[in-house]
């Protein structure tokens, strides 16, 4: 009896590699102000008829660490086991998405099975608006006003303000004490491109508010847009 050819190369074919099944691959947590890490678990459970084993994750950045629980990393099929995601706060400036590629046996290099997403929520208590400044090169060296408003339930207090670039002056003015300032900011001048830095320093009890930071560029003018095109010569009659 001939074999159809389709049924044989199938059985040539090796089996399809498992795959994990995750509960969620996206998760969001908010931090308190005291908090100095966050830790967030991924379950997840092999639901193919295969083997599977973890190869490798990757967290793109020193901010965050990966384990397995048990350090377990090969997994029959049913069998579960968690992933725990650590993020060091201190390194995380702000409310930001973290993604973690988990890769299992067989991935190609850059085709991970799954992607963990993670959105920390960090709350702001020293809101900055705006956090950079910008010129224009020979453009007028007009003074720009930033505003610091403090979100805490109690006053922070701006103690100290320093600018690195002589190039800038900075003025402090208080709006309302420990709620509302306003920091103004003028080149000197605009002749040339740079970029300087003032630094505040708060009395907020909570080290990852207590310094700010805002950015002055002198730069190079954006082109303009929406320049309507040349009209073409008229042709000659």
């Amino acid at each position: 009896m001939k074999v159809p050819l389709i049924c044989w190369l199938t059985a040539c074919l090796p089996l399809a590699a498992g795959t994990l099944k995750f509960d969620q691959t996206r998760k969001e947590v908010t931090v308190g102000n005291d908090d100095k890490t966050a830790s967030v678990d991924y379950q997840f459970k092999n639901e193919s008829d295969s083997d599977v084993l973890i190869e490798k994750y990757d967290a793109g950045c020193p901010c965050a660490t990966v384990g397995v629980k048990d350090s377990k990393m090969a997994y029959k099929p049913g069998e579960t086991g968690t992933i725990r995601i650590s993020f060091d706060l201190g390194m995380v400036p702000g409310t930001m998405d973290k993604a973690v590629a988990i890769f299992l046996k067989g991935d190609p290099a850059n085709h991970p099975s799954t992607t963990l997403n993670t959105h920390i929520v960090v709350p702001s208590l020293v809101e900055v608006e705006p956090k950079s400044l910008m010129w224009d090169l020979n453009g007028k060296p007009e003074p720009k006003t930033v505003t610091i408003t403090m979100k805490h339930s109690e006053p922070i207090k701006i103690v100290s303000m320093s600018g690195a670039d002589p190039r800038f002056t900075q003025e402090l003015k208080t709006i309302e004490e420990g709620k509302k300032y306003e920091v103004v900011i003028t080149p000197a001048s605009t002749e040339k491109v740079g970029m300087g830095v003032v630094h505040l320093e708060t009395d907020c009890k909570f080290e990852r508010a207590r310094s700010q930071r805002v950015f002055m560029v002198i730069r190079q003018p954006l082109p303009k847009t929406g320049t309507p095109a040349a009209a073409a010569p008229e042709k000659n009659q």
